[in-house]
């Protein structure tokens, strides 16, 4: 093994602290690209009464982003109470799920003010260890103030600065069960209730997500979250190398940066199989290298999450090769959305590193591109509002498993044409992340001679 001092198990488990694609980051150690985001959050919470609301597409680290600040905020006396939304969620059942977790993360015995860690609302009672059904106590919860009252009495007994985090508040299918979730944060914020809400949702605005309540967006601070800048990526790598002591090639390095597209769930995901790669390989100065960014690569594109994998299964597979190609296509550049004669100068790009590939004609070309906004070809792409004849992902995130699929198969997008020196990206929505591009000098000329 070349990594040595480390048995499989210990590897795995020291490999889980360092990268982890399955769930958000906890804490300022690991999150890396956010610290503008972050002291934004805790300037915020100064102000008495106010919330957090973070929105953005999805894969971007908003549930990261959210865990570590509620970390930062919440008192030592206690978790924070993390809750999440679903298609079968509703305002009195996320709020009774919150009350129920509150007392399982209450005050320790050893807080210097004892209180009593029992609960009492409308006729219910109960207390730490003890279980109470959440349809039960959701039944009770009948209007916006009897949440705001139920809430005022577990923050009490919580801790001195309590937080709650609910996550993926997109996913409660009601628009008005959404809604009610603004008018009790302004409750909340009248009554002085000493409970901070971190709210994450996939969506273009808070407006969108939680409804056109003007009163009680005041009493909310709205960050939109973009894709993360190169330095982010990068230094998600950088860590994780030190973590075991390996070197790491900095070109390495800028090719899963360009690959990963800002994601940092591709980023995490690459750089966990190269790891094991690397602790595999049979070379005893294992380093993170090209050998193992490829060895890592074709196993992170076989494991990438099975909803994120199934659009572009439905655009390819079955299909005739050319698909595949006008699929890479859509994916090159840093841009977010993009004009159908942009994305044809990419298949002329695509169509140089395959070989004896007949090119598809301009109309040949624009017919592919329309089918990829069906469903029956994935739904890949959808038309940009407002401009005719330019296209965005409609799954963001998917750009970066489509840039893996295209490296893997020797076809790099991003990064092999010259760029003009010394030029930033503004973040917005064109673009979607801050950061310079990428630098002058960095050698993105390697290739895969062989498939394997």
């Amino acid at each position: 093994m070349a990594i040595s001092g480390y048995t499989k198990f210990t590897f795995g488990e020291k490999l889980a602290t360092v990268v982890n694609a399955a769930r958000p980051v906890r804490s300022i150690q690991h999150l890396k690209g956010r610290d503008q985001q972050l002291e934004e959050i805790e300037r915020a919470l100064f102000a008495v009464g106010r919330h957090i609301f973070i929105f953005g597409d999805r894969g971007v680290g908003k549930s990261s982003l959210a865990a570590t600040a509620a970390y930062q905020y919440q008192s030592p006396d206690a978790e924070p109470i993390f809750v999440s939304g679903s298609p079968d969620e509703t305002f009195s059942s996320v709020i009774a799920n919150v009350a129920i977790q509150a007392l399982g993360r209450s005050k320790t015995e050893a807080h210097k003010k004892q209180q009593s860690l029992s609960v009492g609302f409308r006729g219910l009672s109960w207390a730490k260890n003890q279980e109470i059904s959440t349809v039960d106590l959701s039944a009770q919860i009948r209007t916006i103030g009897d949440a705001a009252e139920l809430l005022k009495q577990v923050a009490q007994k919580h801790s001195e600065k309590p937080t709650v985090v609910l996550d993926e508040f997109d996913t409660i299918p009601n628009p008005n069960e959404r809604a009610k979730f603004a008018a009790l944060l302004k409750q909340l914020g009248d009554q002085s209730t000493e409970l901070k809400f971190f709210i994450t949702g996939v969506g273009q605005s808070c407006q969108e997500l939680l409804g056109a309540h003007a009163s009680a967006h005041r009493q909310l601070a709205t960050i939109e979250l973009l894709r993360l800048g190169f330095e982010g990526r990068r230094e998600i790598v950088r860590d994780a190398a030190e973590g075991f002591e390996l070197d790491l090639d900095d070109d390495v390095n800028w090719r899963i940066a360009l690959i990963s597209d800002g994601f940092p769930y591709c980023v995490h995901l690459l750089v966990e199989k190269m790891l094991w790669a690397a602790f595999d390989s049979s070379n005893k100065n294992a380093s993170l290298g090209w050998d193992e960014f490829y060895a890592g690569l074709r196993v992170a594109v076989t494991e990438t999450n099975a909803e994120l994998r199934r659009p572009y299964e439905k655009a390819v597979l079955l299909r005739s090769p050319e698909y595949e190609d006008v699929v890479w296509s859509t994916a090159d550049g840093d841009d977010l959305f993009r004009s159908l004669a942009s994305m044809q100068s990419s298949y002329v790009h695509v169509l140089e590193k395959r070989r004896d590939r007949p090119a598809l004609d301009r109309e040949q070309f624009n017919g592919i591109i329309r089918k990829l906004k069906s469903p029956t070809f994935g739904a890949v792409l959808q038309t940009y509002p407002g401009r005719k004849g330019w296209y965005e992902y409609r799954e963001k995130m998917l750009r970066g498993y489509v840039r893996m699929q295209a490296e893997v198969n020797g076809v790099p997008l991003t990064g092999e044409r010259a760029l003009p020196r010394q030029v930033m990206h503004v973040g917005n929505t064109r673009t979607g992340f801050y950061g310079p591009s990428l630098p002058p000098g960095v050698n993105q000329s390697r290739r895969i001679d062989k498939k394997d």
